[in-house]
């Protein structure tokens, strides 16, 4: 499997990018919202990869990080779901929104993209829901770099949820919004306001 390339971004076009590696110019389907690397063009990036075979055919899927790949791959393991459709929700949603979306079960949300109906949003909710807070953490959703004790900090809130009794995902997505909002919080006040939001939505 090829983790990741780093090369000079060459070109980009609706859902690809052409990024040259050796003096061999890879083309590689990404998400329609990949083109805000259109900046670097010239530059060199970094691309992490999934790469398909079928058939007779080789395709290389890029993300501009580990965690959209995650929810790329998981995306696949849902009957019906291809790489087209995976590449058309990750280019409406980010990875936080997605995975909020699956968590609260938002159909509307999700069949906004395109060749997603509501069958297919409802599908695609039933497999993921138990399975995404596995496979993403609630600290892979961050925009940008996390500290360690940042990490530990938001691990440690889960916890406490946890222990009163609501779901792993409810937890992580609950968490997740109040660190957005206050990504200085401590402990208590993330504790708080994540409780807050949870029984608002319970209301």
């Amino acid at each position: 499997m090829i983790d990741y390339i780093n090369g000079k971004l060459i070109d980009i076009l609706p859902g690809s990018a052409v990024i040259e590696v050796g003096g061999v110019g890879l083309s590689v389907e990404m998400p329609p919202s990949e083109a805000k690397i259109n900046g670097s063009v010239g530059q060199e990036v970094t691309i992490y990869t999934r790469l398909l075979v079928k058939e007779d055919e080789i395709h290389l899927y890029g993300f501009s990080s580990p965690e959209e790949r995650k929810l790329f791959n998981l995306i696949l393991s849902v009957s019906g779901f291809g790489p087209r459709l995976a590449l058309s929700l990750l280019g409406i949603l980010t990875v936080p929104q997605l995975y909020v979306a699956v968590l609260e079960e938002n159909i509307a949300q999700l069949s906004r993209a395109h060749g997603v109906g509501r069958k297919a949003a409802q599908r695609l909710v039933l497999e993921l829901k138990e399975k995404l807070p596995k496979v993403i953490s609630a600290e892979e959703l961050v925009v940008g770099p996390v500290a360690v004790s940042g990490s530990r900090l938001l691990d440690e809130v889960i916890e406490a949820l946890c222990a009163l009794g609501y779901s792993q995902g409810e937890a992580a997505t609950a968490v997740s919004k109040a660190y957005e909002i206050d990504k200085e919080a401590s402990r208590e006040e993330l504790l708080k306001t994540a409780l807050k939001s949870m029984a608002q939505g319970n209301s």
